[in-house]
């Protein structure tokens, strides 16, 4: 069970990134006050890898949405380890745990 997101880019200034915070899109989320339901759930970012790891090879990397970002439905998450630029444009999984219901 989870929500389609899209990796808008990185939080940004006009002179400065800040790679440790991505910016996403969810999937049916228009405006900020929707966001504020998936505030704490987890996200997971897979990518295909070159080499087998236990049987796979796939790999994936977690984070959680921490809060919105402007009024358009978009939320700054922040991962174990910075997304790689490559991610722009790419898909993650917005798991609908934890949650707080």
């Amino acid at each position: 069970m989870y929500v389609r997101g899209l990796v808008l880019g990185f939080k940004r200034a006009r002179m400065n990134q800040y790679n440790h915070t991505s910016l996403i899109k969810l999937e049916g989320v228009s405006d900020a006050p929707s966001t504020r339901f998936y505030a704490g759930k987890k996200l997971c970012y897979i990518y295909k890898a070159k080499t087998k790891k236990q049987g796979t090879n796939y790999r994936t990397m977690w984070g959680k949405v921490m809060r919105p970002h402007g009024t358009g439905g978009v939320v700054r998450a922040k991962f174990a380890k910075p997304l790689p630029s490559n991610a722009m444009g790419a898909k993650v999984r917005c798991m609908l745990y934890p949650s707080n219901i």
